[in-house]
């Protein structure tokens, strides 16, 4: 007797089956590997993908977060001002808009078309892939020997450490998106984008909306991210110095890499800063450039062959990152960035510990920051009051091992000082 296959069920019953696969790749291969499957698939698509996508991000992520780092995308801050403050405003005031309409086009809790729903699945995936990796190489705090430290890893992220990741890593494409540099494809002409808009009006529209821990989860997630670029500079260096050597070995005077790299493998802009043997061990120093392109840019760059990972990188070099990047000092002084804006301002008031002590541990800052973010305080005073403004590069030191992002249980097992 031939054993039941999908092929056979009746369409409604695919139907529930389909519609229990709890994943996107899952489903993909269910129906790329059945015509009738396919069809039936074809015919309630955007449920079955919406269904999927609310799943996959509701237990880490909220959605308005990742739709909004969807819908910035191609919206630089000095060429579409206008629309990207409406969008930050919106993101801002997603709860109030939420519940004042359920039909407002401008609502960012649901997708608004099927291509939308796509774009947040495959957004999930690289998503994933970071937290993953995060997980696995998270840099060794400097005081924990090395020996403990692979024991640690890799590290069983709880709930609230795997949603601030999350949240900070998709607010870092956000950013990219409107203030960072445009990719430059190695066999296109994309110029620099030029930063002629107001650093403390940028500032404040992003990062005011945002309780300062917020900002510093960001920046523990950028510092994971730029040193993902050092084993793709070690491959890179290591390839054109082998290229060279090579030359040098059959008694060819050879110093630029034109010289030696063969017309097929050559990139049309290959960037002037890195053209020659000397110059391999300055490519550290364009990090910040490559950083501010965003997190895609770097998923693409770890995923490609490694021919087209180095032109990616070598062609991207000159991005040079705009003012507000995160990471970079800002140049913003604390009474540019000061007051806080809704709905960051909630957190400014008296007694602010015991407020937070009500919240959800997502709307609560971390241990870590509580020690290192705030000076000695009373409780009549204002989260603003009590905010540590003189030691910010120190903390940005602590970003390495992602001091705000671990939970008090796992800062105190590992004896951090800063607790």
């Amino acid at each position: 007797m031939a054993k039941p296959t999908l092929e056979g069920l009746p369409a409604e019953l695919l139907l529930i089956v389909l519609s229990q696969v709890s994943d996107w790749e899952s489903l993909r291969s269910i129906v790329h590997a059945s015509p009738t499957c396919h069809s039936v698939y074809l015919i309630v698509r955007s449920e079955l993908l919406c269904g999927i996508l609310k799943r996959q991000y509701g237990a880490l992520l909220d959605l308005p977060e990742a739709i909004l780092a969807i819908r910035s995308k191609g919206l630089f801050f000095f060429e579409n001002k206008e629309k990207v403050i409406a969008l930050l405003d919106t993101w801002r005031r997603r709860e109030e808009i939420k519940r004042l309409s359920s039909m407002s086009a401008t609502r960012l809790d649901e997708p608004d078309s099927l291509e939308e729903t796509i774009d947040l699945l495959w957004l999930h995936k690289e998503l994933q892939f970071f937290l993953k990796d995060y997980s696995t190489n998270v840099p060794r705090p400097s005081w924990i020997d090395p020996a403990q430290w692979n024991h640690e890893l890799p590290i069983q992220m709880s709930h609230a450490e795997q949603r601030r990741f999350m949240r900070a890593l998709c607010r870092l494409y956000t950013h990219a998106n409107i203030f960072g540099q445009p990719e430059k494809h190695p066999y296109d002409g994309c110029e620099l984008r030029i930063n002629t808009f107001d650093d403390e009006e940028a500032y404040r529209i992003f990062f005011g909306t945002m309780p300062p821990w917020e900002y510093e989860e960001m920046g523990c997630v950028w510092s994971y991210l730029r040193l993902k670029y050092d084993p793709v500079y070690k491959e890179i260096t290591d390839t054109l110095s082998a290229l060279i050597q090579s030359a040098k070995s059959s008694k060819r005077e050879c110093f630029w890499f034109r010289d030696v790299i063969p017309k097929d493998q050559y990139p049309p802009n290959w960037s002037v800063l890195v053209d020659c043997v000397d110059c391999l061990e300055e490519i550290p120093d364009y990090t910040d450039g490559l950083a501010s392109i965003g997190p895609g840019f770097l998923y693409r760059v770890l995923h490609a062959k490694p021919l087209v990972r180095r032109n990616m990188v070598m062609a991207n070099l000159d991005s040079f990152p705009c003012d507000t990047f995160i990471g970079l000092g800002l140049g913003i002084s604390w009474d540019e960035r000061l007051p806080l804006t809704d709905p960051a301002d909630r957190h400014d008031v008296p007694d602010f510990e015991h407020y937070w002590s009500n919240l959800p541990p997502l709307e609560q800052p971390n241990l870590g920051w509580k020690r290192l973010g705030l000076v000695p305080h009373t409780p009549d005073q204002t989260l603003q009051e009590a905010l540590e403004y003189f030691h910010n590069r120190e903390r940005e030191a602590e970003w390495l091992w992602g001091y705000a992002l671990w939970d008090a249980e796992r800062l105190k097992a590992w004896k951090a000082p800063q607790v």
